[in-house]
């Protein structure tokens, strides 16, 4: 496991995880849309760039066949983002998203207005995947492995957005539990389900 600054890496994973089942990707830009993986590469590389330029990290595995990219949450930063770097990179989104452009932008939104602002310490675990490939191969362990040795030594839970059930599940063994509503997505049945598990300190 290591950290990793590689945008180009990162989306490699993400972009070849997304794609090939993830209802949340279908609703984002539609299977069958022209240049779909060009445009979810665009969204993910904004969405990567600027977590990493604001305080996030990347870990990502040996073999680069699974990644997490997590982010302080909102009141666990130590410098607030300036909104000329929120309205960049919203502008990046628009740019590089093409007919998705509108969801893309619904997403972000979504996300930020949801947000629950009461959490105790935690980092919000933005993105998550693992190869389809390498689906049972080690790597998923490796990743929750990493996620709790972070935890333990920065005393910080966890926050995530699951953007299925089967996802939800996993997390659900990892320790996280369902909190609140599922974020309903426009125009669909089909919604992110907000997660989180406390500080190590704060768990019974």
């Amino acid at each position: 496991m290591k950290t990793s600054t590689d945008v180009d890496v990162v989306v490699d994973i993400l972009t070849a995880a997304f794609l090939e089942d993830d209802p949340v990707v279908d609703w984002l830009i539609p299977p069958g849309t022209p240049e779909r993986e060009r445009y979810l590469r665009g969204f993910l590389r904004a969405w990567v760039t600027f977590i990493l330029d604001h305080e996030g990290t990347a870990i990502v595995t040996a073999d680069h066949a699974g990644v997490i990219v997590w982010e302080p949450s909102p009141s666990g930063r130590k410098t607030p983002i300036p909104p000329e770097d929120e309205e960049a990179f919203l502008a990046d989104i628009a740019a590089s998203t093409g007919p998705a452009e509108k969801r893309c932008l619904q997403l972000i939104e979504l996300l930020d207005t949801h947000y629950p602002r009461d959490l105790p310490p935690h980092g919000h675990i933005a993105l998550a995947a693992v190869r389809p490939e390498a689906q049972g191969e080690g790597a998923r362990a490796a990743l929750t492995d990493e996620l709790v040795r972070l935890s333990l030594t920065l005393d910080i839970g966890g926050y995530c957005e699951a953007s299925s059930e089967r996802s939800a599940m996993l997390w659900e063994r990892l320790g996280m539990e369902r909190i609140g509503d599922p974020i309903p997505l426009p125009e669909s049945e089909v919604g992110l389900i907000p997660m989180f598990i406390p500080p190590p300190g704060a768990q019974g």
